[in-house]
């Protein structure tokens, strides 16, 4: 675990609103209405025994290198779209990596990560996250947060290093 003292409270809302979502609470879980042909689902924090569904996973902003590393050819474009900010890498101009972010008082939630070319090596959501990082300490989080399926969860290659388990989730389907 990390140092950081993740607040479900808190945190639940940046993760709808990387959904597009208001965050929705029965009984302290987060409800995430469905989208287009998927499931919604219900997230709330675990903390028995067993395995949990998914994973929270933390890191400082500082640690995150900076300043992006682009391919050749690369580019960075930001949006805001309401709940969250979006932030795409294009090579040569055409889209590679798209991620989400939303943001808190000290913390930032990432996700929403789409690849429309192989990253098998994680130097393009690398990238990605980078500048995710970058706009996160910005907007003065000191935290990136980020969820990811299983328990133990497997950190993806464009993560980087640094990033350690800050709450287990379990997850249940609507």
């Amino acid at each position: 675990m990390t140092d950081f003292e993740p607040s479900w409270e808190s945190i639940a809302p940046l993760l709808a609103a990387l959904h597009g979502q208001e965050a929705e609470f029965d009984n302290g879980a987060l409800l995430i209405a469905p989208t287009t042909g998927a499931a919604g689902s219900i997230l709330s924090m675990h903390d028995g025994d067993g395995a949990a569904d998914a994973t929270l996973l933390a890191i400082g902003t500082g640690d995150i290198p900076q300043p992006p590393k682009l391919p050749e050819g690369g580019g960075i474009a930001e949006a805001p779209l309401g709940a969250y900010d979006a932030v795409e890498l294009t090579v040569f101009g055409r889209p590679a990596v798209k991620g989400r972010i939303a943001y808190g008082s000290s913390v930032a939630a990432v996700g929403g990560f789409e690849f429309a070319v192989d990253d098998a090596e994680g130097s393009l959501g690398a990238a990605v996250v980078s500048a995710l990082a970058e706009q996160a300490f910005l907007e003065g989080a000191e935290w990136l947060v980020t969820l990811v399926e299983g328990d133990p969860a497997e950190v993806p290659a464009f993560l980087g290093e640094g990033w350690a388990p800050a709450a287990r989730l379990r997850r249940r389907l609507q």
